[in-house]
């Protein structure tokens, strides 16, 4: 008896034991994934926790303004989505762009307040208000139909919908943005319309097959789903007989998706559809409008896409009266639209990209798609990384500098003067036998109508400033216009001031547009016959041309020059009206021209060397000496005379050819495609770095602190270098906490730029006063509801989109969120880039502007903005990693520019400040062989000596972690690994998926760096600017001395914890008695 007992204590024992191990190991996993646990379970494990003290207190740094405040500092939500439905309207207002109004005979725009009337499309009834991935529009949202007929919403029954795409599966589905709502009621003044109701109804019904969004993306064979006549006719065979009674407009809208991941082919349509290409109206669409025609008089063609579509044939349609761009408005836009449609708003939006007539024909084109190496499968070794790699596709960039405008209005220019045989059919599409601006254009860059009428003219003489620090060499040249601008209509609006600049042009010299925007203002809301002077500063670097082949004298090629010479300044409505008055200062005959000339609205100047040296922007606005970088961007850098670019030298003889099947044959160039870009080392010499080192130095007391501050340095020697390895590695929605420098785990980012994408009720700071709680009955309101960035672009108001950048601070400060992974800041290359919808404009200028002053109004309120996608995302076609070819010009003079507009923030810079950009997402693109995240010319030589960026630059979702020293010594801050909460979660380098194996075969681990003194140096450069943009920002408003982690019982370590304790007690139980049992057996046997 007591030996069968003593052998089932000892296996009970036994299995205790394992058991009770196996909780302990569980345990210490646990604990090892706590942050990926609690983002899981929805739990919370460690508590962050700062007391709010009298001689230290919170949230004091940054605050939200008194209107979207109670009383008492709380919070007042009604009042925030308020003011965001005022500020979004007030942008489509401002954006939406006026291309056609022919009013002669009281048709056309704008509409009586009382009319009746039809609107034709699904997408009058479904309109695309955003991106179905990117920048969606979460809503709750005030529908065109809304807008047009009431003067209230519970938006109960306007909970926007978006398209999902699953990259691994290729799936798309469709679901809503929000679960519900149920809040308040928003009053808004409607435009008074009556609607149609019985076309309405049919377009509801139409949807229930559609199943069209507000949000959604466009694919590789599109198919815009409007539906035909018979389809109509097959819900309510008698719409026709509606009407006669709302016959006073009919409103056609006409829609285009944009989105992530996704482009427009060339030729991507569905067979049937009566469309050759995927931006040009389908059979069904032009059916529509013929419906419309035989409904009104009087038809109204509203533009609902970021890409431009295909118009030119309802531009010379004489039935077609008015046609109006409204981008994708954002939740409520609609109501700017109709505030522009019944009159109330005089439009005064201008286009942030030319509307060619056929896209085909912008020499870009020639170029866009997927290209893939010759013998890229032989040659090509890099593995796919956790993106899914594309190192064997490419772009050649054969149209240079020559992008969007630059290329239509230059070839014009020079087919109006007989030079570089311009007037060759080649590239011709809409035209025959020879190249014709106004058959190939349907509106330029810059154009737009009004509903009254403005005369501009110099007031004075421009001012032009030259000054030149004697000791950096830094030149500041300045040219300030004033430009008085009357209203001479009968009805009040805002006018457009736009400035545009030609430098002198030698055949065969450096390649120059023939026109490019300078800068740009706009006047305040003048009623008729009232007047305003408005002054516009243009810094005369951006007229300045980049010559790759400049010998600096040196030892270095390429810099910055302004050749001597005379330089055009001219106004107009856009570019195409701003060239014909320079043209006409020129001499050219008026009747050679397309369109209207005045050479009073240009201005010349004489440039010398005794004005200014042709050399002035060699150096810097940092005092750093300009010089190639980028000399790897051009293919024929590694395989010489096998790409030619366009010039106007010869536009016949340099228009692209499509280079198909490129042959890998440098060894360079297989060795940098292949990863080859630096080599971690193990035997340097570290000892003069410092890291452990003492001190009571802790982050909190860093606010406001200079970036060159001796303090930091204190504070970085204080970090081991696993903290600071750390830091610099586990990037995205969180950043990890450092113990000894007093910093813990924040979820800081949102990937928006039109708006945070965490509801109101989800804030990532709930102790802030202001925080909404989760029985708020508008806590469930989604931020994310502005317009699209080419519509934000395309007000021109530089003001306005300052203020938008405030206000999305503002809803930082509410939802608990220091940095936005935004404004998009890629140049539009042409009309089929999927993320066009994204990014602002084919201007850098434009672009780089409205960038700007966005970031410098959410810093206000402490939000860092970083935009992306750093740089040359030129096309969602095998985005990760493609290797887009080009000169340094193109790559300076376009791409870069917009991007280096918004990093030197020369405008706002004073002694104290220098202002500026703090953040920055790397794209997944190449720049030549090199990828973006790798380069260091791109990301040091460029972005911070020549540029000045301090702050945090990151890598796109889990880019590039097969080559993570490379990544590091470039100078980029840190991976995007989602964090140490993402879907990877980590609590150390060995045990993240995301870094599984590097290119040369090894691993990445914590010892990695411990004897490469390059990349121990770069890692604490990577943390200084990491902790400096975050002491810029909001998330101070938590930090003081008190800051400390306080551990919580979440049920999963209770449960845990239980498991350890009972097993613990059975193990000593069993134990104890397998004892008991042995010294009872020992007694028998004695």
């Amino acid at each position: 008896m007591f030996m069968k007992k003593r052998a089932l204590w000892r296996g009970l024992t036994t299995l205790f034991t394992f058991i009770f191990s196996l909780t302990i190991i569980i345990g210490v996993v646990a604990e090892s994934y706590k942050a990926t646990i609690d983002t899981a379970l929805g739990t919370l494990s460690e508590k962050f926790v700062s007391e709010n003290t009298e001689d230290d207190p919170l949230y004091d740094k940054f605050q939200p303004s008194a209107e979207v405040l109670n009383e008492d500092g709380t919070g007042n939500s009604h009042a925030l989505i308020q003011k965001a439905i005022d500020l979004n309207r007030q942008q489509a207002a401002e954006g939406a762009v006026l291309l056609k109004n022919n009013n002669a005979d009281g048709q056309g725009l704008p509409l009586a307040g009382n009319s009746q009337v039809t609107l034709f499309g699904i997408r009058s009834h479904v309109s695309l208000l955003g991106s179905s991935f990117g920048v969606k529009a979460q809503g709750p949202y005030i529908s065109l139909e809304q807008a047009l007929t009431q003067n209230k919403t519970d938006f109960k029954n306007t909970i926007a919908y978006t398209l999902n795409n699953n990259f691994a599966t290729g799936e798309v589905t469709r679901g809503a943005t929000l679960d519900s709502w149920s809040g308040d009621e928003f009053e808004f003044e409607g435009a008074g319309f009556t609607v149609n109701p019985v076309m309405t109804a049919v377009y509801d019904k139409l949807n229930e097959t559609y199943l069209h969004s507000e949000n959604e993306t466009p694919s590789a064979e599109y198919d815009p789903g409007e539906p035909s006549a018979a389809e109509i006719k097959a819900v309510n065979s008698d719409y026709a007989a509606s009407f006669a009674e709302y016959g006073d407009a009919a409103i056609v809208v006409i829609s285009r998706p944009s989105a992530e991941s996704k482009d427009y082919l060339p030729g991507g349509v569905v067979d049937g559809l009566g469309a050759e290409e995927p931006l040009q109206l389908t059979a069904n669409e032009r059916d529509t409008i013929e419906m419309a025609k035989k409904c009104s008089d009087n038809v109204i063609v509203l533009l609902n896409s970021a890409n431009a579509v295909e118009i030119g044939d309802l531009k010379n349609d004489p039935e077609i009266d008015s046609i109006l761009w409204i981008g994708f408005p954002g939740c409520y836009g609609m109501l700017g639209v109709s505030d522009i449609l019944c009159g109330r708003t005089s439009p005064s939006g201008a286009l942030p990209d030319i509307y060619a007539t056929y896209n085909m024909s912008a020499p870009a084109m020639q170029n866009m798609g997927n290209f893939q190496y010759e013998n890229g499968a032989e040659m090509l070794t890099r593995g796919a990384g956790q993106t899914g790699g594309t190192t064997g596709n490419y772009l050649i960039e054969a149209e240079g500098i020559y992008v969007g405008y630059r290329y239509y209005e230059t070839r014009y220019y020079d087919s109006v003067f007989g030079n570089g045989n311009a007037g060759s059919p080649v590239g011709a599409y809409a035209s025959s036998a020879e190249w014709d601006y106004d058959k190939e254009v349907a509106y330029g860059f810059g154009y737009g109508l009004s509903y009254t009428d403005f005369t501009q003219e110099f007031e004075g003489e421009p001012e032009f400033n030259v000054s030149t620090d004697p000791v950096t060499g830094v030149c500041d040249a300045t040219a300030v216009f004033h430009v008085k601008v009357t209203n001479t209509g009968d009805m009040a609006g805002k006018s457009i001031v736009q400035i545009y600049g030609q430098a002198p042009y030698t055949e065969g010299g450096v390649e120059k547009s023939a026109v490019q925007l300078l800068n740009f203002g706009k006047t305040d809301t003048l009623k008729p016959g009232e007047s305003q002077v408005v002054s516009v500063e243009v810094d005369l670097q951006y007229i300045a041309s980049y010559d790759n082949t400049y010998d600096n004298g040196d030892g270095t090629v390429g810099t910055y020059i302004l050749d001597p010479g005379t330089y055009y300044f001219a106004m107009g409505n856009g570019a195409h009206d701003a060239l014909n008055h320079m043209m006409a200062r020129q001499g050219a005959d008026p009747e050679s021209l397309s369109g209207e000339s005045n050479s009073a609205m240009a201005y010349e100047h004489k440039i010398t060397e005794d004005f200014i040296s042709s050399t002035a922007f060699s150096v810097s606005k940092t005092g750093e000496k300009i010089s190639n970088q980028l000399d790897y961007a051009d293919w024929n850098y590694f395989q010489p005379g096998e790409v030619t670019y366009l010039s106007r030298t010869d536009w016949a003889g340099t228009y692209p050819k499509s280079y198909t099947d490129m042959t890998l044959v440098n060894e360079e160039l297989i060795n940098l495609l292949n990863g080859d870009y630096y080599t971690i080392q193990t035997d340097d010499d570290t000892s003069g770095i410092t890291w452990g080192k003492d001190s009571n130095l802790m982050f909190y007391e860093m606010y406001g602190t200079d970036f060159d501050d001796a303090k930091w340095q204190e504070l970085l020697d204080k970090m081991t270098l696993e903290e600071a390895q750390y830091l610099a590695t586990f990037g995205g929605p969180s950043i990890p906490g450092v113990s000894s420098i007093g910093t813990v785990e924040t979820y800081m980012t949102e990937n928006a730029g039109n708006g945070v994408a965490v509801n109101l009720n989800a804030s990532k700071d709930t102790g802030a006063p202001w925080s909404i709680s989760a029985s708020d009955p508008n806590g469930n309101w989604h931020p994310e509801v502005f317009a699209n960035a080419p519509l934000v672009a395309a007000s021109f108001n530089q003001d306005l989109y300052k203020e938008v950048g405030s206000f999305i601070g503002e809803e930082a400060l509410f939802t608990g969120i220091p940095i936005l992974w935004g404004p998009g800041l890629n140049t539009h290359r042409h009309a089929y880039n999927g993320r066009n919808g994204e990014y602002y404009s084919e201007d850098p200028v434009l672009s780089g502007s409205a960038a700007m002053e966005f970031a410098i109004g959410a810093l206000d309120y402490g939000l860092i903005a970083a935009p992306k996608h750093f740089a040359f995302n030129d096309q969602e076609t095998n985005r990760s990693g493609v290797a887009p070819y080009m000169l340094e010009q193109r790559a300076r003079e376009v791409e870069l520019r917009a991007y280096q507009i918004a990093f030197e923030a020369t405008k706002y810079d004073t002694e104290e400040v220098d202002a500026g950009m703090r953040g920055l997402m790397i794209s997944f693109s190449k720049i030549g062989p090199v990828e973006c995240t790798a380069s260091y010319e791109l990301m040091t030589e460029i972005l911070k000596e020549e540029w000045g960026f301090k702050g945090y630059a990151v890598t796109d979702i889990y880019d590039d972690t097969d080559i993570y020293g490379a990544v590091l010594a470039s100078g980029t801050t840190c991976f995007d690994t989602r964090g140490i909460s993402g879907f990877y979660g980590a609590t150390t380098l060995e045990n993240c998926s995301t870094f599984a194996t590097q290119v040369d075969g090894s691993k990445v681990s914590a010892q990695l760096l411990s004897g490469d003194a390059r990349l121990q140096n770069a890692v604490k450069d990577s943390c200084h600017n990491i902790l400096y943009a975050f002491s810029q920002s909001s998330l101070m408003n938590r930090y003081n001395s008190t800051t400390h982690i306080e551990q919580t019982m979440t049920w999963w370590r209770m449960a845990y914890m239980a498991a350890i304790a009972a097993f613990g007690i059975l193990l000593l139980a069993s134990g104890a008695l397998y004892v008991v049992s042995s010294k009872r057996k020992e007694r028998e046997v004695s």
